[in-house]
């Protein structure tokens, strides 16, 4: 019994040790891997190490003590042998224990069971054990317009400047901006009193032209009768001159009687031509003072026009934008007095992008919004200028649209919405669900308490919301918030705007009148699987003839993305049956998600998949 003492120390130190490990893990102290850890077969080789180096050194010292005992038996080597070899061993033993309980835990801790999970798989983590929330919308099919939203700016229909036409000091310049003014109203008045003598100057020339002109034409007048009255003698003396020529000839009058009468024929031809040039001259006097009364006429003209230019009047009808000048002001010609501008019709106006104009054309569609209405305004494209701007290289478009009430006004912005396509009975849903996979679009829909990925095509787009030509059917709840944080078949739960969780996605939810069974097997196994899903009516229980369902199987896991499992689904021979090809890769339960989805009939049904191979197994 006296030399037995190594082995009673041994036999002490191990229960004491593998003990406390096992209360530490009975009662929680450690975690579960820790205990493990404690009686694995690293930290035991290490307590072995270390309890035989101990063994040792109590040994050499027990030597040096004189232990005639051990003296007599001797150890089987020196006692520099033995107490090297015991500080050895128990510098290694302690090692070896430390370095295996506080190694870093491996990312395989906790995961046995999943020997059959791909490398994919394990990866999906998401370090939740709880549902993801998400914000969910329906796909809707409804009229679709596509457009481009820009920020418009307000310009009137008309808009005048009011400039003064002569130099003048403004006065009774009552209009205020805001003031409704109609065409020709006299909007401010200059005080110009040289005009005034210039009107004046330019009546009294007309009437003293006027006249001269009668003067001219009385004179005229007399000497027409002049001239006639010399025309006359002159005709008689032509036809006297003959007769006397003839009695001259036959000795009836004499030579000298005969000269005479020639003489006063040649005086009476003389006078006629000379009142004759004078009758022109006083037509040409009459025609000087004729245009001279025209030309003072016209400066009388011009003068009542200038003094006319001391009112300025409103070229258009409409509303006083702004006043330039002040009362009193001494304005000259080209100094802009006030603005006035028509606003029973506006231009709206947006620069567009080179890249987004097609699709823009006259007559388009244009919708404004406008914080100031608070309404819609519709209209159409009216013009699109025929040049980019030199800097921001964009084209403005305008529509003219009618402004009841004058409620928009210059300078005011705006939100366009020009309208490049339309389409009936289209689906879309909002941008915010749209996501990218792989270079492709792709959206993230929840099939019963998963979240899942589909591919997507896109076509027609606005601001808000882009049309699904494929991908996608009516009715199906795509995530619009929160898809960030989703994998493959990651647990989801709807929520509102204020995260408050609503109504789940069941079959109720949409409305659904089918649910579907689980035929075969009733017993699954870990592995390939064979399922037989029945599509029943849910008020008959009549099985039902679909055209498509969605099968999705996944496992919920602690603290893990749930694990997704292969799906391959065909309809079977009988009506309303299809078998699901899948593979089981863990034990435990799983749950199917079938969503049928046929022009007449839809549902969604979620039941549990056990394979376990004992149903006590934990």
């Amino acid at each position: 019994m006296r030399h037995r003492w190594p082995t009673n120390i041994l036999g002490i130190l191990l229960p004491l040790f593998l003990g406390q490990a096992a209360f530490a893990q009975g009662m929680g102290i450690a975690r579960p891997e820790t205990a493990n850890r404690l009686i694995s077969t690293p930290v035991l080789l290490g307590l072995f190490v270390f309890v035989i180096g101990l063994l040792l050194l109590v040994a050499v010292l027990f030597s040096r003590r004189g232990n005639s005992q051990i003296k007599e038996k001797g150890l089987f080597f020196g006692s520099k042998t033995a107490l090297a070899l015991g500080v050895f061993g128990t510098l290694a033993g302690s090692i070896l224990i430390l370095t295996n309980l506080f190694k870093p835990t491996s990312v395989m801790d906790g995961m046995q069971g999943m020997e059959g999970m791909s490398m994919e798989e394990m990866m999906q983590v998401d370090g939740a054990a709880n549902p993801v929330p998400v914000r969910v919308e329906r796909v809707r099919s409804a009229i679709f317009k596509a457009s481009i939203r820009y920020t418009g700016s307000v310009r009137p229909y008309q808009e005048a400047t009011v400039y003064p036409r002569i130099e003048g000091r403004l006065t009774d310049y009552s209009v205020y901006p805001g003031d409704q003014v109609r065409v020709g109203q006299t909007l401010a008045r200059l005080s110009a009193e040289e005009r005034s003598g210039d009107v004046e100057m330019a009546n009294a020339d007309v009437e003293a032209t006027k006249a001269g002109l009668q003067a001219s034409q009385v004179e005229l007048d007399e000497h027409h009768e002049e001239v006639a009255q010399m025309a006359a003698q002159y005709a008689y003396w032509e036809d006297e001159l003959p007769r006397a020529q003839t009695l001259l000839a036959k000795g009836v009058i004499s030579q000298e009687e005969f000269d005479k009468e020639n003489s006063e024929a040649m005086a009476a031809r003389a006078t006629l031509r000379a009142v004759q040039v004078k009758l022109q001259r006083l037509k040409a006097e009459v025609a000087r003072s004729r245009a001279m009364v025209l030309q003072s006429q016209a400066k009388a003209r011009n003068a009542r026009i200038m003094q006319s230019y001391t009112v300025l009047d409103a070229p258009i009808a409409g509303v006083v934008e702004e006043r330039l000048v002040d009362p009193g002001v001494f304005v000259q010609p080209g100094t802009g007095v006030l603005k006035v501008a028509d606003y029973s019709k506006v231009r709206l106006q947006a620069n567009v992008a080179q890249e987004d104009l097609i699709g823009v054309q006259l007559g388009s569609v244009v919708e404004v919004r406008t914080g100031r209405i608070n309404k819609s305004i519709g209209g159409r494209v009216t013009s699109i200028f025929p040049k980019a701007g030199d800097e921001t290289r964009t084209v403005t478009v305008e529509a003219l649209v009618n402004n009841p009430g004058n409620g928009l006004r210059a300078g005011q912005f705006l939100e366009m919405s020009l309208v490049t396509g339309q389409k009936a009975n289209a689906l879309s849903i909002s941008k915010s669900a749209l996501a990218q996979f792989e270079g492709k679009p792709v959206v993230w829909v929840v099939a019963g308490k998963f979240a899942q990925r589909k591919p997507i095509t896109v076509g027609l787009t606005d601001s808000e919301r882009v049309e699904i030509t494929s991908g996608l059917n009516a009715g199906d709840a795509v995530i619009t918030s929160g898809q960030d944080r989703l994998t493959i078949s990651t647990r989801v739960t709807a929520v509102d705007n204020s995260g408050q969780p609503i109504a789940t996605l069941d079959s109720g939810a949409m409305g659904g009148n089918v649910q579907v069974q689980l035929i075969s097997p009733t017993k699954p196994s870990m592995g390939d699987n064979r399922l037989i899903l029945q599509v029943k009516d849910s008020k008959t229980g009549q099985p039902l003839k679909v055209e498509n369902i969605e099968v999705n199987i996944a496992m919920p896991m602690q603290n893990m993305s749930p694990m997704a499992a292969d799906v391959e689904v065909k309809p079977d021979k009988q009506p309303g049956s299809f078998i699901v090809n899948t593979y089981l890769g863990m034990e435990g339960t799983w749950e199917v998600t079938a969503k049928v989805k046929d022009p007449t009939h839809q549902g969604v049904n979620s039941f549990p998949l056990d394979n376990r191979q004992s149903q006590g197994k934990q």
